[in-house]
């Protein structure tokens, strides 16, 4: 199958020979088909590549057509040949969705015949050295066309990013097609510019005699046809521009490829960004099998191999790989060096050392080229090149963590003497050198890999300067959240939300400098109170409670009644609603928001403290409370006339109403809030952390669901959930999630709700959002109960209402309540279920929350009905009652419900006429539209009893 080029392969203790076709155990051949033979060679040749199946088939089977069966068959055969698996050794990795990998430690053994392209492998001129190379296939290819069709290619990056490597894949790449005139010159070892052109023309085999070296190398190589690797040029870049400049220029031939730290930036010069390897992302799915996909860690597996044997990756340990390889950026040489480390000292115990930034570049290799035996040592070469001014600037930006920008990098080096354009020139030199990153274009952001960080911060320490420096980023991280201030007033946008998660790790490094033994109380409370609002709008709720609470503590009486107080007081109210549930902490850390806010006279602060204030009153069931607040929040939106207030007021008056169980009134709230959004500007949602915009909408739906208006609650609910997705905050997705589920469970919408309730569940638990898991739970439940999973739904009612009594959430507790008792009663238990009825009546009218009175009373007479024949009369009653109740409040789906149960109740004690007079009225003041469950209920109950009447007579 491969021609007249015959190898041999030892993967101990294996030898394959693709000359003899044999595969050996020390001196026993072991059986094997011809097909499978074929297979392990190809397999063999590529180690750690990914051969997708369908190459394998076409290269094996390339005179017949055969299914994948038969390539899983033979690969069986050669794994069970191998032992592959057993005592932990592996041969031949699944790359699942992709093909198959060798993924064992290969050695090419000497001996056998070269076929016709066997001189060119094998020229001496390129370094007979090994080469790891793993996911730089596409990068190689591209290099080699671009190569050929400009002539001139310097290969750019910083040390160990793996530039060497892919020029001598270019090289032999390319050996064939130059007839095997591939010249490697590698430049590291020189000390003197003036030897370049004399090392480069010893490469080529040629002597100089002339006083002008370049110009006889260019007499000597004019009519050749050949390609000249240049490696490591940076450091005698003068002389190698000049040198690749006249080569160039004066030859048609002469192709070059350089490998450099920096452009040369001479003439034909094209560049070739060479980027880390591709590791999996910080939230992405962490599974053997997914990380493996990536690069950087099977870069990292096959080295560990290298040291250590046959090696498995599990489910496990993926996670650990996974988060190295992010710490090392995906750079090859780091990710090398780490994996030595790990065949020493086990894998958890080198991620833990990695932590520390002496660990990191103390990594080695004592095999290594000098410049890449440590991290240290391929840094320190760089660092060596750079001009007074980069060396500067270089440690002084080495607070910054993740992406800083050009004005950032002013302030924290300029204060110490540097002027700005020489701060600017000094970014510029350090990104051509590969020591800095910049990311994109129209505003442009740099960044400093781990790696390279680490390295800068030893030199910030080796000039004593690291208290200075950080001082002047903690102030700058702060005067940037402080000017950002009027932008959050502004609807957050995707672009803005993955910008305010880029300066993360900025304040973070920031506040903990500040908060440290270094920093002091003015510089950490005033970063505190920038900050927590920030975390607030990535829903970081445990980061901003941390910081908020540690910053009360140092606040001090100069900062007593001050707008620094009323923010962090604010910002750990709503950390602590959402995060931990209604607590009287809560409602402590408000009030003192809200005293400050009332003494600073800033109304449009007041109202963002009076909206998460109603919201704790709203979840705690303090109805008064909350129409209070709703009141006094209307009078602020009259003073401020901003429509986004007026907004805002009328969906506080409207939830209020709600829960009173006004819902004409509730619905008519929404309807002009959300005209107030549509009459100016777009609203800026983000102000408050209560997005009334999802919230009128949420009210609108489950309103329009409780007047039986059932086909315009649907368009409002769905409006609601989207918006409460593209708002941003996962805590305003999950409250419209939680009141917007039960209008789908109210249709039987069983597939809909099903999704939504694992959505909510997800995010939630994500984002430690415990009442809204808590919610899920509940809404779990009732929707087992929909599929008549009575046990289960009693289990999972049961968690959540325990658990939303104790954070003191009673958002829907009273429809788990509802539910459970129904679940209960059809169970049998009739006492427990009538128990949590009529505590639950007692509770609400005692808070005047009377939403749920036809529900409840509607419950109460159902169990009453079926407990016994003798409770009749007291089950009329109550379903009485949730009529009245019905009636009252306009919620005509409920008075349905009621009036279909009192029907059936009627029927039973043979009051036919009754029965149908009561449910024809309820029918008829139905709205028309969908029918639901409830209305197909009703219409058969009702179809029933006119065949009674008829029967009668």
């Amino acid at each position: 199958m491969f021609g007249s080029v015959h190898k041999k392969f030892r993967f101990d203790p294996f030898e394959l020979s693709s000359w003899e076709r044999v595969l050996r155990r020390g001196n026993e051949v072991l059986p094997l088909g011809s097909r499978a033979l074929d297979i392990l060679i190809y397999l063999a040749d590529r180690p750690g590549e990914v051969i997708a199946k369908q190459e394998l088939i076409d290269h094996v089977w390339s005179d017949v057509t055969v299914e994948e069966g038969s390539l899983r068959v033979h690969v069986a055969a050669i794994r069970k040949a191998l032992g592959d698996g057993q005592f932990g050794n592996r041969y031949i990795a699944n790359i699942k969705g992709r093909g198959y990998s060798f993924v064992g430690t290969v050695g090419q053994l000497g001996g056998g015949t070269e076929g016709r392209n066997g001189k060119f492998r094998h020229q001496g001129r390129l370094p007979v050295r090994p080469i790891m190379m793993i996911g730089r296939e596409t990068v190689v290819s591209e290099v080699s066309r671009k190569l050929r069709n400009v002539r001139f290619v310097t290969l750019l990056g910083p040390g160990g990013i793996g530039k060497t490597t892919i020029a001598l894949a270019v090289g032999r790449t390319a050996a064939e097609e130059f007839g095997g005139n591939v010249y490697f010159a590698d430049l590291e070892s020189l000390t003197d510019p003036r030897h370049v052109t004399g090392a480069v023309a010893t490469s080529l085999g040629l002597a100089l005699k002339s006083k002008d070296p370049g110009l006889e190398l260019v007499d000597l190589v004019r009519s050749r046809k050949l390609l000249i690797i240049l490696d490591n040029c940076e450091h005698v870049i003068e002389t190698v521009a000049l040198l690749a400049e006249q080569l160039y220029q004066q030859t048609e031939q002469v192709y070059l490829l350089t490998t450099s730290r920096e452009l040369l930036k001479v003439e034909g010069e094209h560049c070739y960004w060479v980027l880390p390897l591709d590791f999996p992302p910080d939230g992405s799915e962490q599974t053997a099998n997914a990380v493996l996909r990536f690069p950087a860690v099977q870069l990292f597996v096959r080295r560990v191999a290298a040291r250590a044997g046959s090696v498995v990756l599990t489910d496990e340990e993926a996670p650990y790989v996974a988060e190295m390889c992010r710490k090392l950026d995906g750079m090859p040489l780091a990710i090398e060096l780490a994996a030595g480390q790990v065949a020493a000292l086990g894998l958890k115990n080198t991620i833990s050392r990695l932590v520390s930034r002496l660990e990191l570049l103390k990594l080695s290799h004592r095999t290594a080229v000098r410049r890449h035996r440590t991290l240290k040592a391929t840094l320190d070469w760089s660092y060596d090149l750079l001009s007074d001014g980069e060396r500067i600037v270089f440690r002084r930006v080495a607070p910054f963590v993740g992406h800083f920008t050009l004005d950032g990098a002013r302030h924290v080096a300029g204060e110490l003497g540097a002027g700005a354009e020489e701060i600017f020139d000094a970014i510029a030199g350090l990104v051509e050198k590969s020591l800095i990153t910049r990311i994109g274009e129209a505003r442009a952001q740099y960044r400093l890999l781990d790696t390279t960080r680490a390295y800068a911060l030893g030199k910030l320490e080796e000039h004593a300067e690291v208290d200075v420096v950080f001082r002047q980023h903690v102030e700058y991280v702060a005067g940037y959240l402080e000017s950002q201030r009027a932008g959050l007033l502004a609807p957050l946008k995707v672009e803005s939300t993955s910008t305010h998660s880029s300066q993360l790790g900025n304040i973070r490094a920031a506040l903990e400098w500040s908060f440290g033994p270094n920093g002091d109380d003015e510089i950490a409370t005033r970063l505190a109170a920038a900050s927590t609002q920030r975390f607030l709008e990535l829903s970081l709720l445990i980061e901003c409670r941390v910081w908020a609470e540690r910053a009360i503590t140092r606040l001090g009486d100069q900062h007593k009644n001050s707008r620094r107080e009323m923010e962090i007081y604010a910002s750990l109210s709503l950390a602590l609603m959402h995060s931990e549930g209604s607590s009287e902490l809560v409602r402590m850390a408000f009030s003192r928001a809200l005293d400050v806010a009332a003494m600073q006279g800033d109304f449009a602060y007041e109202l963002r403290i009076l909206s998460g204030l109603f919201m704790y009153s709203h979840w705690i069931m303090d109805i008064r409370g909350a129409t209070d607040i709703a009141v006094r929040s209307k009078k602020l939106a009259l003073k401020t006339g901003d429509p986004d207030d007026m907004a805002l007021a009328e969906a506080m008056l409207a939830a209020s109403d709600h829960l009173l169980g006004n819902h004409l009134a509730a619905q008519l709230h929404c309807e002009l809030g959300l005209r107030y959004l549509a009459s100016g500007p777009r609203f800026r949602t983000e102000q408050y952390l209560f997005h009334y915009t999802s919230f009128l909408l949420v009210g609108m739906a489950r309103s329009l669901l409780y007047r039986g208006l059932l086909d315009q609650s649907l368009e409002y609910a769905k409006l609601a959930i989207e918006e409460g997705e593209k708002s941003g905050h996962p805590a305003t997705f999950c409250r419209s999630l939680a009141l917007i589920v039960p209008v789908f469970l109210t249709m039987a919408d069983t597939r809909r709700s099903d999704q939504y309730i694992a959505e909510l569940s997800d995010l939630s638990a994500a984002h430690s959002l415990k009442p809204y898991c808590a919610i899920a739970t509940g809404l779990r439940g009732q929707w087992l109960l929909l599929q008549n999973n009575l046990l289960d739904a009693i289990s999972l009612l049961k968690r959540a209402l325990e658990e939303l009594h104790a954070q003191r959430q009673e958002m829907l507790n009273m429809d788990f309540a509802c539910d459970l008792a129904a679940a209960l009663m059809k169970i049998g238990e009739h006492e427990q279920a009538l128990r949590l009825v009529l505590n639950a009546i007692d509770v609400q009218q005692r808070v005047g929350k009377f939403l749920h009175m036809p529900a409840l009373f509607r419950m109460k007479g159902l169990i009453l009905a079926s407990r016994s024949a003798e409770d009749y009369c007291e089950a009329e009653a109550s379903l009485l009652s949730a009529i009245d109740w019905a009636k009252r409040q306009s919620a005509t789906l409920f008075e349905l419900k009621a009036a279909t149960d009192l029907a059936e109740l009627l029927l039973k004690q043979d009051r036919v006429a009754e029965a149908y007079k009561c449910l024809n009225a309820a029918l008829d003041r139905t709205p028309g539209g969908i029918v639901s469950p409830d209305h197909a209920r009703a219409l058969q109950t009702l179809n029933q009893l006119r065949s009674s009447i008829k029967a009668v007579g």
